[in-house]
């Protein structure tokens, strides 16, 4: 079994939806992953999604977006909320779904947003999938670029499962360079240069990290 991590990104003057736009636009909020997204097959999509920020802000974007027929938020842990929606797609989300129909291959979720606004998708499948997969052309206006692929190995019960491949990057890098030592040899500074991000960056995604990971060993 195999897997293929793409980065899609939008070129200029394209978005993956308007809602996600106007999310991304507002300082208010960050948005982290897409966890689930099924086809009703009538032109719109449930999604379960995750962000960071102000959750009543975030209610207020999805009652003002005319693309959302319903929706509801729930408050999570600190800033976290997630929200169920009933939307509008697009022409980016037909092509995923085609695909969907067409090849062989699973969706790992999350969709995981990046710190730039792409969207990380892992897919899961054989050898002969992958190769069947490449015959299709990318999606007009998007750019899709293999951030890694390989053997696929299933970890599950793991605490690291919990986090994003973002943050499992930052972990790896945080304790290669020596930031859980005792006593400490790096700082966030340290550990940004090698993921290349900024180390306001950095130090928010050690806070996820640390409040997942250990939030996992009382609760």
């Amino acid at each position: 079994m195999r897997y293929v991590t793409l980065v899609v990104s939008p070129v200029e003057g394209a978005g993956f939806h308007p809602i996600s736009e106007r999310l991304a636009r507002d300082p208010a909020l960050t948005r982290e992953a897409i966890h689930r997204m099924n086809d009703l097959g009538d032109g719109t999509v449930t999604l379960l999604a995750e962000v960071t920020g102000d959750a009543d802000r975030y209610r207020q974007i999805l009652a003002d977006s005319p693309e959302v027929h319903e929706f509801t938020v729930a408050d999570g842990d600190d800033d976290r909320a997630w929200g169920y929606s009933r939307v509008e797609t697009t022409a980016l989300v037909e092509y995923m779904l085609e695909r969907d129909r067409e090849l062989e291959l699973v969706r790992d979720m999350p969709i995981e947003i990046t710190d730039g606004g792409d969207q990380r998708v892992t897919l899961v499948g054989t050898e002969e999938a992958f190769a069947r997969a490449a015959r299709f052309d990318e999606p007009e206006g998007y750019d899709i670029d293999i951030e890694k692929t390989g053997d696929y190995h299933p970890e599950g019960g793991r605490l690291v499962d919990a986090l994003t491949s973002r943050q499992r990057e930052v972990l790896e890098a945080a304790v290669t360079v020596g930031y859980y030592e005792t006593p400490r040899q790096a700082t966030h500074e340290d550990v940004a240069e090698v993921v290349g991000c900024s180390s306001a960056t950095v130090g928010e995604h050690l806070q996820k990290i640390e409040r997942s990971v250990f939030g996992a060993l009382v609760g």
